[in-house]
């Protein structure tokens, strides 16, 4: 009953001693990350193999044990001393920020990068929060991270197949344009040579009227070699197109083979059918003039 007058209550009681237990901590972590100093010292000087040797000899820690100590200094020792220093003027303002750790909340928070660690604490009660607590909330912000890591990588991907997309569209556009170039020249070569039959016809005619039989045979055999050139410039015309377009088309064939192999297999299949049925009705229309 005097004690519950004094104030000292079970509730007064626990909280000392989770004081007392987080002072230890504190200054637990203090002494590794000494210690963790003194051992990245050593194995700066120790040759390669001896390593493993000093500890067990020297100080009886493991190669594991060691290595965490050192890793704890390297990630919170110069943080920690600016943070004894905070009060003066020149105290970096992160350091300020970063709170007093013990021993295991640091090693627990070792899975969160340095980089975002300051901000990772300032959302967290440190002084309050438990052991349990503060591994989930690391597991739970680990998890986060994946899920977005993964987000962006599929979405990089997904901007990589729109922008692949966009390129072929890009250059059908462009082959289309040029066939449709290709397709007007052709007509205006057609109908040139349209005008140009019939204005020798119409030259005839008049010839026809008013010049005598040779004359006007002289002048048909002079139409007839000023139409077949004329035959030939424009065969050699669509011929010339056509080796380009064939080209052109092989080329392209060859380029969707890589990227699109279903399109590319019903577009050979649909070549090879004109080509032979073009060479069918060629072969058809010889035979039927001889």
């Amino acid at each position: 009953m005097s004690d519950l007058i004094n104030g000292r209550t079970p509730f007064v009681i626990a909280t000392e001693i989770n004081t007392i237990k987080y002072q230890v901590g504190k200054i637990f972590l203090q002494s590794i990350i000494e210690i963790g100093s003194r051992l990245k010292e050593a194995r700066g000087l120790l040759q390669y193999g001896e390593w493993g040797k000093w500890l067990e000899e020297s100080v009886s820690y493991s190669q594991k044990t060691a290595e965490r100590m050192i890793r704890v200094f390297e990630e919170y020792g110069p943080k920690q001393l600016e943070s004894s220093d905070a009060q003066s003027p020149t105290a970096d303002t992160q350091a300020q920020e970063l709170p007093n750790l013990n021993f295991t909340q640091a090693l627990i928070l070792l899975g969160v990068p340095e980089e975002v660690r300051g901000e990772f604490i300032a959302e967290l009660d440190m002084d309050n929060i438990t052991t349990r607590e503060l591994q989930r909330k690391v597991t739970d912000w680990k998890l986060a991270q994946e899920e977005r890591d993964q987000a962006r990588q599929e979405n990089t991907g997904l901007r990589k197949v729109v922008d692949e997309q966009a390129n072929q569209i890009t250059h059908l556009t462009k082959a289309n344009d040029n066939l449709r170039t290709k397709s007007e020249e052709l007509s205006e070569s057609n109908r040139a040579l349209e005008q140009d039959t019939e204005k020798k016809q119409a030259e005839l005619e008049k010839v026809k009227k008013r010049a005598s039989y040779q004359t006007v045979e002289k002048m048909s055999k002079r139409l007839t070699e000023v139409y077949n050139k004329a035959v030939a410039n424009k065969v050699a015309f669509l011929y010339e197109n056509l080796e380009k377009t064939f080209k052109e088309l092989m080329w392209e064939m060859k380029e969707l083979s890589a990227k699109e192999p279903e399109t590319h297999d019903l577009f050979k299949k649909s070549v090879i059918d004109f080509l032979l049925k073009s060479l069918k009705e060629n072969v058809y229309t010889e035979n039927e003039q001889a």
